[in-house]
Formats: C-alpha cells, structure tokens, sequence
C-alpha cells in the first residue's frame, strides 16, 4: 500500500521566489518515494491580454478537462486496491481536484487506459458543458459497476484539500452540495474578501479566512502573512489523514502578528452563510477592527482555536534554515 498525491496549480503565470500558490508550496513539502507517488500539473494562467473573453474561457474550460484527464490516466497506471489517495488544488485547479474526486465517486479507477469506453466516459463526464443530473451519475456508476464486475466501483480518497475553489468557464454548474461519498476527509479554505466566482464545497470542512482569493489561494499580490494562515490549516489536516512530508527540519506555525497584517479589502463581492465557520485567526482581527464585523454573520463558529498551539511542522532537511523563522512558504522556495 502506497500513497498517491496528485496537485492542480495555476502557476503557469507566476515566476519569482514568493510566486508560489498556497497548493504549490504545499506540494513542494511532500515527500516523493517509492511509497508516495506524486503528480503535479502547473494550470492554466490568466487571461492573456488581447485574447477574446469567450475564447478564453473555452480554452480554460479544455485545459482543465486535460488536466484531470491526465490526473485519471496516472491514476490507471499506478493506482493498486489500498492505495491512499490525496488531492490538493487550488482557485480552478481545487475544481479540478474536486471533479477527479467526483469521477473517482462515479467510474472508480479503470484497469486499462487504452480502453476506449474509458475515452467516451471521460469526454463526456469530465466537467460537462452541460449539467449532469444525479441519475445520470447514477447510470454511469451502474455502467462501471456491471463492466468491472464490482458492486460498488468507487475508489476512496482518502483527502482532498483546497484552496478557495473558483469556477471553471464554460462548464456546467455544479451544487455546493453535490455528493462526495469517497472523500474521507477534507478541507477548504474560503476567502472571506472574495470576489464572485467562489465555489461552496459542502462534502468537506469548509472554513472561512480573512482575504481576498489571492490572500488565501496565494498569488502574486497576496498578504503572505495572511496566506500562510490556511497554507498551515490545510497542510495540518492532510498530515492528520497521512501525508509524508520530507522530514528533518521543524519549523514554527504561523503566529498572531499573521492574523493582524495586512488591510481590510474595502469590497467584498460574497456574503457568508449563517452560522459560517469562520478560522480562529479572524478573530484576532475584529479585536483590533472592529468594523471587520460587518463582513461577517450573525451566528458564526470559530474553527481551528488551536491554531496557535499547534507548535512546528516537519519540514525538508535540506533547505537552508534562514535568521528569522521562515514560513512553509519559504522553505518549499529553497528546496525547489
């Protein structure tokens, strides 16, 4: 039994030590062995300049579908019965990440990539330009399940850990409580200062932080401070389910002083839910601004109230350890 940890990035227009995203420099702490296989896809990247915005978002739209194509494909080659799954993504690439778990759900894991009914099902299933409806879910998994020979033809994974998921253009909506009956365990980090195109994901922990996306997703323009904070939240809960990160080193946790940097954005294009969990972090800041209430409901629940606590993480041997104590971020720079 092995692990197997796939990530969908969107680094294709990024360049520069602090660049990474938030699922990038998570990756860049995994460990690669022969016990932990691993799969990384750099996305797409923003709309180019000049480009026409419809064919933009159709080229988004194919581009994702070949990358959770090619993520199914390796799975085929190198998935056995037991093996533990882990998907991370983030902005369209933690859509991606949630549509390979939502075709693991349906298909499972196909023994034959030359097939060629596994062609048509994943060109026809793989984030649809048009939407799908539970029972043609359903009839597809009856497909897969009488053409495998198993009752139940699902392959579990065993997490999935996001970082503000965005819609993809120009592919069918989906539900914020569409099903994820094969994710374990799983985490989604939220941002409270979004604009429009967030995606809810109901199936995992979904928790809210202060930011905008790119404060969350971690982007060029992003409070790194304030990036760090779901960095560490979702890296915990993928250590918790398992994940082997390349180990020697300890390095601190994100401190109070990251709860407080930054400025409020002055809009927000979201509206939390009632009874929202909101990161324990934010709570230090509507201390010290108190105006930051607005942003948020009247009944929330505070996640994470350990996360002071939560002491230093393994992290790779070989990267240099920097005067001042670095971030995850940081380190996964100089081991990369």
């Amino acid at each position: 039994m092995k692990n197997i940890v796939l990530c969908f990035d969107r680094t294709q227009d990024q360049s520069g030590r602090r660049a990474a995203t938030n699922a990038g420099a998570l990756f860049a702490l995994v460990e690669s062995s022969p016990q932990q296989l691993t799969w990384y896809d750099a996305g797409a990247g923003a709309q180019p300049r000049g480009m026409n915005a419809l064919k933009w978002r159709q080229t988004a739209a194919e581009a994702a579908r070949t990358s959770v194509e090619e993520a199914y494909r390796f799975l085929v080659d190198v998935w056995t019965p037991g093996d533990q799954i882990y998907l991370f993504g983030v902005g369209r690439g933690a859509s991606c990440a949630r549509e390979l778990a939502r075709l693991l759900a349906t298909i499972g894991v196909w023994r034959d990539r030359r097939d060629h009914l596994l062609d048509y099902l994943l060109d026809t299933y793989v984030l649809p330009r048009t939407a799908r409806t539970a029972a043609d879910w359903a009839r597809v998994t009856r497909l897969a399940a009488h053409l495998t020979g198993r009752t139940d033809p699902a392959v579990p994974v065993r997490y999935l850990g996001l970082f503000d998921s965005v819609t993809i253009p120009a592919a069918a909506a989906r539900s914020a409580a569409d099903h994820l009956p094969n994710v374990t365990a799983g985490r989604h980090a939220v941002a409270i200062d979004g604009g429009h195109f967030g995606e809810r994901i109901r199936a995992v922990e979904e928790v809210w932080f202060r930011g905008a996306h790119c404060d969350v997703a971690g982007r060029p323009g992003a409070c790194w401070p304030l990036a760090d904070i779901p960095l560490d939240w979702v890296l915990d809960g993928a250590v918790r389910a398992g994940v082997r990160l390349r180990g020697g080193c300890r390095l601190p946790s994100p401190t109070e002083f990251d709860a407080l940097a930054g400025s409020s954005h002055p809009l927000s294009m979201r509206k939390l839910p009632e009874d929202a969990r909101v990161h324990a972090s934010v709570e230090l800041y509507v201390r010290a601004h108190p105006q930051y209430w607005r942003r948020l409901p009247a009944r929330i629940e505070w996640a994470d109230a350990e996360w002071l606590a939560r002491g230093e993480r393994l992290v790779p041997t070989g990267a240099p350890l920097p005067i001042a104590p670095a971030t995850p971020r940081e380190l996964a720079a100089a081991a990369t």
